[in-house]
């Protein structure tokens, strides 16, 4: 009796020791994963084409990376179709698929007006890539018209040069934005970088005209570049538009804020704002010069005395500006104001 509970405890102990054993290397082995991921390989909608009687063509765009696991199986599908792809040799690191109706082994539909495809790709578990298009809950894109395709270019947007079996370029992709850009107090933004796709640069009236791509857009923000060139955005009246390829649409853009410089005192070279004559004589134009890359609604210049008293203040919006001099001879000081920070101090003398 005392031996067979010895042998059964000694078994109890042997099954929990190995319990123990395979946890360790489940854990080990998650660490592993986690310290270095697997990145998996994609299988994605590149491009999606009806020719003239129908007959549809998907592209797909597939990439693997280094220990990146093999590919199990794919399947597409449609709203009323589910299929499995036959099984691909993946001589490269990536490429292109072009399914056809005739490469499968039964048949599989497509709605040319409006659809959901879905890819799904199974390697360590399912990864999906969908297209929604046409007048549909959550669609990103119209539906095609004759000679267009469907083209992933960062997004789905309307392509009428189809590149099937080839990879997308930008040919075909774009439509044409063109207006007058104001500021929030209904004034020409002029010779500033604003963008929206794309940037561009407003002319002396705050025209503009860019190239978008053919999709559904909508913007409450749009990118600008400051005086020292780095990028940023500012709010805007909201900004819809559906551009078709090739299409022009005129739309004037309203700033909600003002566009910042993020300039001060120290990022302006002295030879960069003139103030002459100086001296100048009483009631006498004074002119100021502004050689900055770009010349906002929010510079200001102003005259003070010596008792900090503003005695004549204008908004600038040409390079070259003037204002008169004080009524009262003495020492001023002519202040250029940016976007509330002051980057310009000049003394002047004024004459009777």
């Amino acid at each position: 009796m005392m031996i067979k509970l010895h042998v059964l405890n000694i078994t109890l102990k042997n099954k929990t020791m190995r319990k123990i054993c395979v946890l360790i290397l489940i854990f080990s082995g998650a660490l592993r994963l986690y310290a270095n991921p697997i990145a998996m390989p994609s299988v994605e909608i590149s491009e999606l084409y009806f020719d003239e009687y129908g007959k549809w063509k998907l592209e797909l765009y597939y990439r693997f990376y280094d220990k990146s696991p093999a590919i199990d199986s794919i399947y597409i599908s449609s709203m009323t179709d589910l299929i499995k792809l036959p099984r691909y040799k993946f001589k490269e690191k990536s490429g292109l698929l072009v399914i056809t109706p005739d490469s499968l082994d039964r048949e599989f539909n497509i709605n040319r007006f409006a659809d959901t495809i879905k890819v799904t790709t199974y390697a360590m578990g399912p990864i999906d890539d969908i297209l929604i298009f046409g007048k549909l809950a959550g669609a990103s894109i119209g539906y095609p018209r004759k000679g267009q395709s469907i083209s992933k270019y960062y997004s789905f947007v309307k392509d009428k040069s189809p590149t099937i079996g080839y990879a997308n370029d930008t040919t075909g992709m774009c439509g044409t934005v063109k207006g007058v850009v104001y500021n929030e107090n209904d004034e020409p933004v002029k010779n500033r970088t604003l963008g929206l796709d794309n940037f561009f640069n407003t002319s002396e009236n705050g025209e503009y005209s860019t190239r978008v791509f053919a999709r559904p857009s909508s913007y409450w923000r749009v990118k600008y570049k400051t005086i020292l060139k780095s990028t940023s955005s500012a709010l805007v009246n909201r900004v819809n538009y559906v551009m078709e390829p090739d299409s022009i649409i005129e739309l004037d853009i309203y700033l909600a804020e003002e566009l910042s410089t993020e300039v001060n005192n120290q990022d302006i070279e002295d030879s960069a704002i003139s103030v002459y004559p100086n001296p100048v004589k009483i009631n006498q134009e004074l002119y100021v010069d502004i050689d900055l890359p770009i010349i906002t609604s929010d510079i200001w210049i102003e005259i003070v005395d010596l008792r900090g008293a503003i005695i004549a203040k204008r908004r600038v919006k040409e390079h070259h500006s003037s204002l008169t001099a004080p009524a009262d001879a003495g020492f001023y000081i002519v202040k250029i104001i940016l976007s509330s920070n002051i980057i310009s101090l000049n003394k002047i003398v004024v004459n009777e």
